[in-house]
């Protein structure tokens, strides 16, 4: 029961990604294009902030299986959680006000360059409100009371849907700013959704022992370092994935606008999928984390194997359903279809998701074996693990297939098949040899 909450807050946070795509959609092929090139921009800092504050998880799961003492030991972690992200995340910030620059500098047109550094300055606040929304919602998933935090996101795909379209199109006696209008709309409900979970923690009865706001401005220098050095392994981890999906928006805008439309709509559509086997992750290194502090390692085994099979099995599952109906699906996004540049994005996105069809086994298995290592605080590894998939491997194939082999678009996605495929069989092949490793040992062995 862990699992489903994670899952379903996963897609809410998707759900609404998804409706900010299809009502710039509506706007057309280059408001699409912006909205892509900028999440491309954002996604990477936001992910990498919310890797770092997954540090925390392992350290709050173990407070639990072990029991004593969790209450102490759990608020240290959240409040020094706090801490390291909003650490991080101010130079982010400043940097991104500027991303226009860096846009033009990589090859970018002007003009796309300019209103991409428009909807990034309006939609850059979630960063810090996403991820101290992430922290909280792993505290009240490490206790399994995890539904105000499910409540709150469900609620805050419709609130950011009907921001989003009166800012975008100036209904509902809203200003119509356009793509800027779907970037301040994401802020301001991250904001309201960050406030509301920490109005019920503060009040409900079960949480407000736990005091997580009494001396925040007090350093905790300690657990800060703990987190730092178990979450930035897994900052850079996520970091070196999206970024490899990052650069390739980049390629696609280099290979022209509606390419880029395309391979945001199928992204999109592959991101659906992905969240749910995300969910299982999350709470498959939670239950591993619980079943560390209380030193069962049989739990451990049956937890993880069974996560994997369940990753892989739904993500399966969902390749059939994408290859079998991948043109209806793309034609949600556009509308009309029959309009020569829909009609070219509906083409392009139908056969890049051929590509997301195959992969989806593979990044399913890979999301779930990485929580897993997270969960028994193996976080390193992974980290070299990724930056030689995804960019030794990913990033050199990428741009090799898309431009010296004259691939275009079919060669960025082909390289996602090869580097995510590698990735997650490195991942496997170190969550079963697990007894060798160091953390583990730490947690088990020099434990007894």
């Amino acid at each position: 029961m862990l699992g489903l909450p994670l899952v379903l807050g996963q897609l809410a946070w998707v759900a609404m990604l998804t409706t900010d795509t299809v009502i710039l959609g509506r706007l057309g092929p280059e408001a699409l294009a912006v909205g892509g090139l900028g999440h491309s921009v954002v996604v990477v800092p936001m992910l990498f902030l919310i890797g770092l504050a997954q540090g925390g998880m392992p350290l709050m799961a173990h407070a639990v299986g072990a029991r004593a003492h969790h209450v102490r030991d759990v608020r240290r972690t959240v409040r020094q959680s706090f801490w390291a992200t909003g650490i991080v995340c101010l130079p982010v910030l400043a940097a991104l006000w500027h991303v226009g620059v860096l846009l033009r500098w990589v090859g970018q047109e002007p003009a796309l360059a300019a209103a991409t550094q428009d909807y990034v300055r309006a939609v850059s606040p979630i960063l810090l409100t996403s991820t101290w929304y992430a922290i909280l919602r792993t505290f009240t998933a490490t206790y399994g009371r995890q539904r105000a935090s499910l409540i709150i996101a469900l609620a805050q795909v419709p609130v950011n849907g009907v921001l989003a379209y009166g800012l975008v199109f100036g209904t509902f006696g809203l200003p119509a700013w356009g793509v800027v209008g779907a970037g301040i709309a994401s802020s301001l409900s991250g904001t309201a959704a960050l406030v509301a979970l920490g109005l019920f923690l503060r009040f409900d009865r079960r949480f407000r022992r736990f005091h997580l706001m009494g001396r925040f401005w007090r350093p905790d220098g300690v657990r800060l370092t703990q987190i730092f050095r178990i979450g930035l392994p897994i900052g850079f981890t996520i970091g070196f994935e999206v970024l490899l999906f990052s650069m390739a928006a980049q390629i696609m805008g280099l290979l022209g606008a509606l390419v880029l439309a395309a391979h945001q709509v199928a992204l999109q559509v592959s991101t659906v999928t992905f969240v749910v086997a995300l969910g299982i992750g999350q709470a498959a290194s939670i239950r591993v984390g619980i079943a560390s502090g209380a030193r069962d390692e049989e739990a451990v085994s049956r937890t993880g194997w069974t996560a994997i099979a369940l990753g892989a099995g739904f993500m399966g599952a969902m390749a059939v359903v994408i290859l079998l109906w991948r043109f209806p699906i793309v034609a949600l996004f556009l509308p009309d279809v029959t309009a020569p540049d829909n009609r070219a994005v509906l083409d392009l996105a139908a056969g890049f998701l051929l590509f997301a069809g195959v992969f989806q086994v593979m990044d399913g298995t890979q999301v779930v074996a990485s929580h897993l290592l997270r969960g028994l605080r193996d976080t390193r590894a992974p980290m070299i693990f990724a930056l030689l998939c995804y960019w030794l491997i990913g990033f050199v194939l990428c741009w090799l297939l898309a431009f010296p082999a004259g691939l275009g678009g079919t060669g960025v996605w082909l390289s996602f098949v090869v580097a995510i495929g590698t990735f997650a069989g490195l991942l496997v092949w170190r969550f079963a040899g697990r007894r060798r490793l160091p953390a583990y040992r730490d947690l088990f062995e020099r434990m007894a």
